[in-house]
Formats: C-alpha cells, sequence, structure tokens
C-alpha cells in the first residue's frame, strides 16, 4: 500500500475547483436522474495530474454511469465535468477524446474477426484522422501501423500482432482494448472493470499493465470491485454508495474507514 498523504477529503462542492491547485479531471455537483430516480447524485471530484484513483463501491453504486458521464457518453442532468481546467459538460465523447480523454468499456469493443495488430491500426488510424477502411494495404512502417506497435509492446502484445482476436484470452483481449485507448494518446485514462470477466490467473498481470500505463506519465481513473487489487496501486481510493460520494481518500484512511469497513468488508473486518 502506498504511504501516500491524503490528497483532498471529500470536499463541499463549493470547494471543488480551487484556484491554488490544477486538477487533471474535476465534477462539480454532478448528477444524473432517470424518470425522476437519482442514479448519481452531486458527485464532487477531482483528481490530481499523474494520479491514480480507483473508484469502488457495490453493484448499482453508480460507478460505470460516472464514468459515463466523464467521458461524454451520458450527458448529466445537472453538475459539470472540466477537463484541463476547462468545461467540457457539453462535449461529445469523440471530442473529449481528441482533448486527451481515453476510455475502456465494460463490454468488449473489438473486432474479433481480425488481428490484434489491425484493431490497434484502426484505432492509430482514427486517432490520426485517418481512413478507416479494413481492406486496404497499408503500410508497415506508416505512422498508424508505427503507433499501433508502440501501444501494442507497451501492454505486453507485441509479439500478437498476427493473432485473430477472437483466439485470445480474455485478459489478453483487456489488454488489447487499453492499447486501442492509448492509440489516441490520452492524458486521462477513464478504465471501467478492466479486470472483470478475467480467469483469477490473469488478473495481476493486467493490474501490472495498468500501473505501467500510469508509472508512464498518465493521469488513471479506474473503476474496480475488487479492493486487494487496488491498494497498493492507488494514491486514493473513491468510495461510492447510492450514487453519491461516501469518501475519497488514501488507502490505509479509506480502509480503517469504519463506514467502508461496514459495507464493504463485513462487521468483523
Amino acid at each position: 500500500m502506498k504511504d501516500t498523504a491524503a490528497l483532498d477529503r471529500t470536499l463541499p462542492s463549493s470547494q471543488v475547483l480551487g484556484p491554488a491547485i490544477e486538477y487533471a479531471l474535476e465534477t462539480v455537483d454532478l448528477s444524473w436522474s432517470v424518470g425522476g430516480f437519482a442514479i448519481v447524485s452531486d458527485v464532487g471530484l477531482r483528481v490530481r495530474r499523474g494520479e491514480f484513483l480507483t473508484v469502488i463501491g457495490p453493484n448499482g453504486a453508480g460507478k460505470s454511469t460516472l464514468m459515463n458521464l466523464l467521458s461524454g457518453v451520458y450527458r448529466p442532468s445537472s453538475g459539470s465535468v472540466h477537463f484541463d481546467g476547462q468545461d467540457i459538460t457539453k462535449m461529445g465523447a469523440a471530442h473529449r477524446v481528441r482533448r486527451g480523454l481515453g476510455r475502456t468499456f465494460q463490454t468488449s469493443s473489438l473486432f474479433a474477426g481480425l488481428t490484434v495488430l489491425e484493431n490497434a491500426r484502426l484505432a492509430a488510424q482514427a486517432a490520426l484522422g485517418g481512413s478507416m477502411n479494413l481492406w486496404g494495404r497499408p503500410s508497415a512502417h506508416d505512422r498508424a501501423t508505427e503507433r499501433a506497435r508502440e501501444h501494442l509492446e507497451e501492454v505486453g502484445l507485441h509479439d500478437m500482432g498476427g493473432n485473430i482476436v477472437s483466439d485470445l484470452p480474455y485478459g489478453d483481449k483487456r489488454k488489447l482494448e487499453i492499447a486501442l485507448a492509448l492509440c489516441a494518446r490520452p492524458r486521462v485514462l477513464l478504465l471501467d472493470e478492466p479486470t472483470a470477466g478475467v480467469s483469477a490467473e490473469d488478473v495481476y498481470a493486467l493490474i501490472d499493465v495498468v500501473r505501467a500505463v500510469h508509472d508512464s506519465g498518465r493521469t488513471v481513473v479506474m473503476v474496480e470491485h475488487r479492493m486487494d487489487l487496488v491498494l497498493d496501486a492507488s494514491d486514493r481510493i473513491a468510495v461510492m454508495q447510492d450514487g453519491g460520494l461516501l469518501l475519497c481518500d488514501d488507502p490505509n484512511a479509506v480502509m480503517s474507514d469504519p463506514r467502508v469497513q461496514a459495507a464493504y468488508l463485513g462487521p468483523e473486518f
């Protein structure tokens, strides 16, 4: 577990946008409702540049909805999202990617019938503004191919470029999804439960990839349901409950908080 002092406690919404410190990502009173029912309610969260922040909470706590609000998949009912100090609340998902806010999803978005390299090259083409033609004859050394190979190497798939995606173990598919997100060169990477569905023997290797991505200088915000996987990697842990932010603090403080112990670790913890 990192011996890191708390960067900030859960703050009143009026203090979220403090002028003295610049943050990579911030939310102010962020809320999203469906049919009058609040899924995410008044979340005020700020993430420092270069930080590894993990969001935990039980099913239905609002974690994935928060990621959809941050990435622009959903438009908030109220509140705002700020990226590098700019209000991006009304900006669509594609524009946020171009600004430097990357994202992976719980469900796979890979082309199962293509190779690993072909999937990565398409992501690199999109990031570079090129054609999305699947059937062209790309050069082995064009910009998109070189970028694709760079990020496949970063996630440990450099020797698997010719493999068909449908044949990959699920853990390698998750690594490929991270590589595709990296092809857009994000400064902030949002990871929505990257270990979901990954076998027990592969999950720690996947977390090592995520840690390496963070150590390369990127800001990482990750949703995860297993606390044992995130304690050593995280600078801070944000705990969500019933759509709200229960606590955001360093791992030691979160582990010792009686509310977290009661809600997530059980009364005997």
